[in-house]
C-alpha cells in the first residue's frame, strides 16, 4: 500500500515528483560526487547528513513552496559551506562548479520563495490552469465529472491563495467552465461577502442541475448566517442532486451550521411535494441540536413528522453499523420506551433494534404494559408471536386491542391474525381496505368476534355464491380467473333480522268450529315512505 504521503507528492505528475527529488537530494549527490573525486571523508559526511534532512523534508511535500521553501534553501546553505571549508585552497575545476550550482540554486529558490509571498506566482499558476480550462475541446459526457479534471485540481490548489482568475470563469456561459470553475472552488476555507453571494446568484439562476450543484458544494465552508440560511434552501430544489450537494455542504461544520440552518431543514422535511422522498441527511453525522430538533418534529403531522422520523432512523442506523458508540443500542431502547416520545418514532425505534438483533425478551415484554400506547403493545405482540404463534401473552395483548373501538386498529390486528396466525378475515394479499369501507366494517366485525372467543367457523367469511348454469364463469373466455380487489368487490350487505312467520291459532268459537288465522294488530303509521307505500298495497 502507498503511504499518504508518497501519495500525495505523485498528486501532481510525474514531473512535480522528479523536480520534488531533484531539489531535496541535490546537496547530497553533489557532496557525494565531489567526495568521490576528492577522496575526501569529510565530503562523505556531509553527503551523509544532507540525505537524512532530505528523508525528513520527503514528508513535508511539496518543498519548494512556502513555509518548507525557506528550509531547502538553508539546506543548500549547509551544503554550500560545508562544500567551501574542506575545499578552499583546492584549484579543482570540480569544487568550483559544485559550488557555483549550490550557490545559484539557492538564491533561485530564495527568488521564488519571495515571489510566491508576493502573491505574483499564484497568480501566474492561476492564470495558466484557467487559460488551459477555457482551451479546452473535450469535455466528460456527465457534468459533475468536471470536478476530476487535471486543470480542475490543479486550480483548486490554486485559490487557497489567489481566486480571481478562478471567479472570472463564473461570467462564462458554457456550463462546462461553470461547472470546472465551481468545483475548484469546493475546499476554499474562506470567502468574501461578494465572492459567496455570486456563486449563490449562479446557484439560484442557472438552468443546469450539475452546475446548481456544484455552486452548492462550493458553499460548504461559509460561515455567514445569512449564507448558511440560503444554503439550506437548496434542500427543496426539485433535483435529487441538488438536495444532496445542499444536505453534504451543511454538514461540512454541522455544529456550527445548525442554529442557522434549522428553519430551512424543517421546511424542507415539511414540502408537501417532497412528501415521499426518504431521509433528508443520507450522509455525515448530525450535532445533537439536529437530533433534539428531529425528535420534537417527529410529533408533528403529514410530511414533516413522516420525514423526521426516517432522518433519524437513518442516522441511528448507519451509527450502529459504524460500531463507533457500544453504548448507542441502550441509549435507543430507553429512547424507544419513553412515554413522551411519537409513538410512530418509538414503532421505528423497536424495529430497528429488531433489525440489529438487539430487542430483548424484556424489552419486549415492557412493550406490552398497558400504559403503551396501542401502536407499540400491537408491534410487541406480533414479534411475539412470530417466535411463538402460541403465546398467551401475545394473544392476550391482541384480544385487548381488538376490543378497542377503533376501525383503524382492528385491521391491524387482523393483519396480524392473518399474515402471523394464519386465521383467514377476507385480506386479499396483505392490502387494508379503506377504514370506511363496508369490507373494512365486516372484517372489523369478525376481529371483534374472534376476539371474544367466538369459534374459527364464525369468524371466516362466507364464500361466494357458485355461478349459476346461465352465466358465464369468471375466466371462462381466457381460462384464467381474474384476481379479485377491493376496488372490484361488491358491498357486502348489511345483516337485518328476518320477520317472525304468522301463527296459526285455534279458534275455540262453538259457533265456527274451525281454524283461522288471527288478524295482526293495526300498526302504527311509520315516517318512511317506502314502508307506507308498501303498507298501502298490501291494504294496511
Amino acid at each position: 500500500m502507498i503511504p499518504h504521503w508518497l501519495r500525495s507528492l505523485s498528486e501532481g505528475g510525474p514531473l512535480s515528483w522528479g523536480l520534488s527529488m531533484a531539489l531535496l537530494f541535490g546537496p547530497a549527490i553533489l557532496l557525494a560526487v565531489v567526495g568521490n573525486h576528492l577522496q575526501h571523508t569529510a565530503l562523505y559526511v556531509g553527503a551523509g547528513v544532507q540525505g537524512l534532512f532530505a528523508l525528513a523534508f520527503v514528508r513535508s511535500s511539496p518543498v519548494w513552496r512556502p513555509p518548507v521553501s525557506a528550509s531547502v534553501i538553508v539546506l543548500y546553505m549547509i551544503a554550500l559551506a560545508w562544500l567551501w571549508l574542506p575545499t578552499r585552497h583546492s584549484p579543482d575545476a570540480i569544487v568550483g562548479i559544485a559550488q557555483g550550482v549550490l550557490l545559484i540554486l539557492a538564491v533561485g529558490l530564495a527568488a521564488g520563495h519571495h515571489l510566491m509571498r508576493t502573491g505574483a506566482e499564484p497568480l501566474r499558476r492561476a492564470n495558466k490552469w484557467c487559460r488551459r480550462l477555457v482551451q479546452r475541446r473535450r469535455w466528460p459526457a456527465a457534468l459533475l465529472d468536471c470536478r476530476m479534471l487535471p486543470e480542475v485540481v490543479a486550480l483548486r490548489e490554486v485559490v487557497f491563495d489567489e481566486v480571481r482568475p478562478v471567479l472570472a470563469l463564473l461570467s462564462d456561459p458554457r456550463p462546462e467552465i461553470l461547472c470546472s470553475a465551481l468545483s475548484a472552488l469546493e475546499y476554499r476555507p474562506h470567502w468574501q461577502p461578494a465572492e459567496a453571494e455570486l456563486v449563490i446568484q449562479i446557484a439560484r439562476q442557472n438552468p443546469h442541475p450539475a452546475v446548481r450543484a456544484a455552486a452548492v458544494a462550493a458553499l460548504a465552508h461559509v460561515d455567514n448566517a445569512d449564507h448558511i440560511a440560503e444554503l439550506a434552501r437548496f434542500l427543496r430544489d426539485p433535483t435529487p442532486e441538488v438536495r444532496a450537494a445542499a444536505a453534504k455542504a451543511l454538514l461540512w461544520n454541522a455544529d456550527a451550521n445548525w442554529p442557522f440552518a434549522r428553519d430551512g431543514v424543517k421546511e424542507a422535511l415539511a414540502a408537501p411535494e417532497l412528501a415521499r422522498e426518504g431521509p433528508l441527511f443520507t450522509t455525515g453525522h448530525l450535532p445533537a441540536a439536529a437530533f433534539a430538533d428531529l425528535v420534537t418534529w417527529a410529533e408533528e403531522h403529514g410530511p414533516l413528522a413522516h420525514r423526521a422520523i426516517h432522518t433519524l432512523i437513518e442516522q441511528y442506523r448507519r451509527d450502529l453499523l459504524d460500531g463507533e458508540h457500544p453504548q448507542l443500542g441502550s441509549q435507543l431502547a430507553a429512547l424507544m420506551l419513553d412515554s413522551s416520545v411519537s409513538p410512530a418514532l418509538r414503532v421505528e425505534l423497536a424495529a430497528l433494534l429488531r433489525d440489529h438483533h438487539l430487542l430483548t425478551p424484556d424489552l419486549l415484554d415492557r412493550l406490552t404494559n398497558l400504559d403503551q400506547p396501542g401502536p407499540i403493545r400491537l408491534f410487541a405482540a406480533e414479534q411475539m408471536l412470530r417466535l411463538n404463534p402460541n403465546d398467551p401473552d401475545g394473544v392476550d395483548v391482541l384480544r385487548g386491542l381488538a376490543r378497542q373501538p377503533n376501525r383503524e386498529m382492528a385491521l391491524a390486528v387482523a393483519q396480524v391474525l392473518q399474515n402471523v396466525l394464519g386465521i383467514d378475515l377476507g385480506l386479499i394479499d396483505d392490502e387494508l381496505p379503506p377504514p370506511n369501507s363496508k369490507l373494512a366494517a365486516e372484517i372489523a366485525r369478525r376481529v371483534l368476534l374472534w376476539a371474544n372467543g367466538a369459534p374459527p367457523d364464525a369468524v371466516r367469511p362466507t364464500p361466494p355464491p357458485a355461478p349459476g348454469l346461465r352465466g358465464p364463469r369468471l375466466g371462462h373466455a381466457t381460462g384464467t380467473t381474474p384476481r379479485p380487489s377491493y376496488a372490484t368487490m361488491p358491498a357486502i350487505p348489511p345483516l337485518s333480522p328476518t320477520p317472525p312467520p304468522a301463527q296459526l291459532v285455534t279458534n275455540d268459537d262453538d259457533n265456527l268450529g274451525e281454524d283461522s288465522i288471527h288478524e295482526p294488530e293495526p300498526r302504527e303509521k311509520s315516517d318512511d315512505p317506502s314502508a307506507q307505500s308498501l303498507g298501502d298495497s298490501i291494504g294496511w
